[in-house]
């Protein structure tokens, strides 16, 4: 391994100053051109004027989208005699979650057998005043009001399908819980045989689409004032190190918690392949404008820090590299401004500068 690293800095030096006959010091440190295999292994940004940004980074957690969350009740209460989903699985809209069986639900079910019947009764009772009527033996107002009570009949035998169908009344006394939305079940609190009524402030179960999520970042009394709605953020989590979520803050609660002395921010993400799960703990970057200034920013990968002093490698405009000696006035996460050695328009090695700086000092 150390002989590949040796042949490698060796190729670098040979394709960093083959083409120069300059003898470089690190008073004025130089190189010559830039050459097509020293570009495939570095990258080149073009320093330019930002207004500067603070960086504060608040804790924060992964929450449920109240847009896209269903909490589900019992409609009647019961006993639960099947339960169908459980905490994580997928449901569609229309799945029996569970069924359960109910007095009230019995009760419905008689009525709709007597409201069937009084149908039939009504149909017989026009059937027989119209044959009267025909017959001269009754008035047309007895016709009248036996077509009414057969309309009557009719409307309350439709009233009671309805609320079958609506609350998915089965035979037998049994009524089902079916998912109202399509999403993942994120709460469950029965179990079966439980009994249950109608009238409880528990939920049955919480179905979430998770196509969306909220992050709920919490801002202490101290930054209050530097926390403002629109600001832009980056989103860490513990379980995706690699991964960074963007977004802006769409709403600060304006509410500080006498506990825990904090004030809450919303941001609303779209949730890709439903990687955030609800409970995930969050760091939360905010990006603060201050616009009484602007600088140079660069890219801190491009950062040389040697002796107490920090370098870059310039592009000089005959192509060539440079090291040169900046002032940093604020490093803020990825980016930091400068303020001297590096004007706007200045192109800068990022992507392996310390081993183009190790070169030429070597030189």
């Amino acid at each position: 391994m150390k002989g590949k690293s040796s042949i490698f800095h060796i190729l670098l030096l040979f394709v960093l100053f083959s083409c120069s006959g300059k003898k470089i010091t690190e008073k004025n440190p130089s190189s010559g051109i830039i050459s097509d295999s020293l570009q495939e292994i570095i990258s080149i940004d073009t320093v330019q004027i930002y207004k500067i940004s603070d960086e504060l980074t608040l804790n924060g957690r992964v929450t449920l989208d109240p847009k896209q969350t269903a909490r589900v009740f019992p409609i009647f209460g019961g006993t639960i005699t099947e339960i169908n989903a459980e905490i994580g699985d997928y449901v569609k809209k229309g799945n029996t979650l569970a069924i359960i069986r109910s007095g009230e639900a019995a009760d419905y079910e008689k009525q709709l057998k007597d409201a069937v019947e009084n149908v039939k009764t009504a149909q017989r009772n026009l059937q027989a005043t119209e044959d009267m009527f025909h017959s001269g033996m009754t008035s047309e107002k007895d016709v009248m009001i036996a077509r009414q009570e057969l309309t009557n009949a009719h409307n309350e035998r439709q009233r009671l399908q309805e609320i079958f169908s609506i609350y998915h009344i089965q035979p037998n006394s049994f009524y089902q819980i079916k998912a109202p939305v399509t999403g993942f079940i994120i709460d469950k609190n029965i179990s079966k045989g439980m009994q249950i009524r109608n009238d409880q402030d528990e939920d049955l179960f919480t179905i979430s689409g998770l196509n969306d999520v909220w992050i709920i970042a919490d801002i202490y009394e101290s930054d209050i004032n530097k926390i403002h709605e629109k600001d832009s953020v980056r989103i860490t989590t513990l379980a995706y190190p690699d991964k960074e979520f963007t977004g802006i803050i769409e709403k600060i609660s304006h509410i500080l918690d006498p506990e825990s002395k904090t004030m809450n921010a919303r941001i609303e993400l779209k949730n890709i392949d439903h990687i955030l799960k609800p409970g995930m703990f969050t760091n939360i970057h905010v990006q603060s404008t201050l616009f009484e200034k602007s600088m140079p920013r660069i890219d801190t990968q491009a950062l040389i820090f040697e002796n107490g002093k920090n370098y870059v490698i310039a592009i000089t405009p005959d192509n060539r590299t440079k090291i040169k000696e900046i002032e940093i006035y604020k490093q803020s996460g990825k980016y930091c401004y400068l303020s001297s050695g590096l004007n706007e328009g200045e192109k800068i090695i990022t992507q392996n500068a310390l081993l183009v700086y190790n070169a030429l000092k070597a030189n």
